[in-house]
C-alpha cells in the first residue's frame, strides 16, 4: 500500500514539475509569463516570512524593506560598479542579514502585536532613507538601467528565459527552507513559537533563534529582490511600500501560515491581484478583508483545511478497519 502511494506521489511530482516547465510555453505573451515571474517572486518573501511568523511566531512586518534593500543593493553595486548579478546576489544576501540583525534585535524586548508594529516602523524607516537620500538612491526618480543576467554568454533578457531563473530560486528556497525547519533549528523555533517561557526553561537560546529567524525572513526578501532589480531593470521606493508587506502577510495566511506549502499555494493570490487591479486602492480593503475571513474562520488556511480533510478521512478508515475486525475474529473464536 505504502508503495503504491508513493508511487502516486512521484508521479504527481513529476508531471507537476513538467507543468512548471511548459509554463511559459503554455502562457499566450509576455504579460502573462511576467504575471507567472512575480508569483515565484513573491512565493520567496512568503517563504521568509512563515519561516519567522508561522514556525517561530515573531511578527515581521518590514518584509517590503528587506525587498527594498535586495533590490536597491543589486541595482546600486551593477549600475555603478558594473557588478553582474552573480556578484550581487550574495551581496545583497549579506546585507539583508545584516538588516535583520537590527529588525531582529526589538525582538528580544517586545513581543506579539508590540513587535509589529516595531518592524512596521523600522521598515518605513528604510522607505524614507530611500526616498531622501537622492545622491545615492536618486530617491522617487528611481535607479534605471540595471543589466539582465548572463552565464557563459547566456543572458536572460526575456520574460520566458528569466521565468526558469526564478523557477530555480523558487525551488531550492522551498528545499532550503524545508531542510531549516526540519532541522534543530525548526525545532526551536517551534517550540519558541508554542510556548516562549517553556522554551525558555528547557535552556533554548530564545534570543538568538528569534533574531535567526528574522535574518532568514530577510535573506529570503533579500533574494526575491535581486530577482526583482535585474528583471524590471529599474527599481524606485513606491514599488516596496508597505502594501506589499500587507500582501505577502495575506498570500501567507491564505496559504497557511506554518507550512511552507502554505506559500506556494497563496501564489495564486497573484494572480487574483492582477484582477483586482482595476479596484486600486480598494485592493488594501480586500487584503484586510481576506487576513480578518481567514482568521476568524479558517486560522490554517487552504493547507489548514486539507489537513483536517486528511485527519478526517483517516478516523475514518481507522474505524472502518477496527468495524472489520469486529466483524471477522479469528477462526477459533467464540463470539
Amino acid at each position: 500500500m505504502k508503495t503504491r502511494s508513493t508511487l502516486w506521489k512521484t508521479l504527481a511530482l513529476v508531471a507537476f514539475l513538467a507543468l512548471l516547465l511548459a509554463m511559459p510555453k503554455i502562457a499566450r505573451n509576455d504579460y502573462q509569463v511576467r504575471i507567472l515571474n512575480m508569483t515565484g517572486l513573491y512565493i520567496l518573501i512568503s517563504l521568509g516570512l512563515n519561516i519567522a511568523m508561522g514556525y517561530c511566531g515573531q511578527i515581521n512586518l518590514a518584509m517590503g524593506a528587506f525587498w527594498a534593500v535586495g533590490a536597491y543593493t543589486a541595482a546600486l553595486l551593477n549600475t555603478n560598479f558594473k557588478w553582474p548579478f552573480w556578484l550581487t546576489l550574495p551581496a545583497a544576501m549579506v546585507i539583508s542579514a545584516i538588516i535583520g540583525v537590527v529588525v531582529g534585535l526589538p525582538s528580544l524586548k517586545v513581543r506579539s502585536h508590540y513587535l509589529a508594529i516595531v518592524t512596521i516602523g523600522l521598515g518605513e524607516v528604510i522607505n524614507i532613507i530611500l526616498v531622501n537620500e537622492e545622491k545615492i538612491t536618486r530617491g522617487a526618480m528611481g535607479i534605471p538601467g540595471i543589466k539582465r543576467p548572463s552565464l557563459f554568454g547566456f543572458t536572460f533578457n526575456s520574460e520566458q528565459k528569466y521565468y526558469y531563473l526564478v523557477l530555480v530560486a523558487v525551488i531550492l528556497g522551498y528545499l532550503i527552507a524545508r531542510q531549516i525547519t526540519r532541522h534543530r533549528f525548526g525545532r526551536a523555533f517551534r517550540a519558541i513559537r508554542d510556548d516562549y517561557v517553556a522554551a525558555k526553561a528547557m535552556g533554548v537560546n530564545t534570543g538568538f533563534y528569534q533574531i535567526l529567524a528574522i535574518v532568514i525572513s530577510g535573506v529570503y526578501a533579500g533574494v526575491a529582490g535581486v530577482l526583482f532589480a535585474h528583471l524590471n531593470t529599474y527599481i524606485s521606493p513606491d514599488i516596496f511600500e508597505f502594501r506589499s508587506t500587507l500582501f505577502v502577510l495575506t498570500m501567507t495566511m491564505v496559504g497557511g501560515m506554518g507550512n511552507l506549502l502554505g506559500s506556494l499555494v497563496g501564489g495564486i493570490l497573484v494572480i487574483l491581484q492582477e484582477a483586482l487591479r482595476t479596484f486600486k486602492d480598494w485592493q488594501l480593503v480586500f487584503y484586510g478583508v481576506a487576513v480578518v475571513l481567514v482568521v476568524l474562520f479558517f486560522p490554517g488556511g487552504v493547507m489548514g483545511i486539507a489537513q483536517r480533510w486528511r485527519e478526517r478521512q483517516a478516523t475514518r478508515l481507522a474505524s472502518a478497519a477496527e468495524k472489520e475486525e469486529a466483524g471477522n475474529p479469528p477462526s477459533g473464536e467464540v463470539r
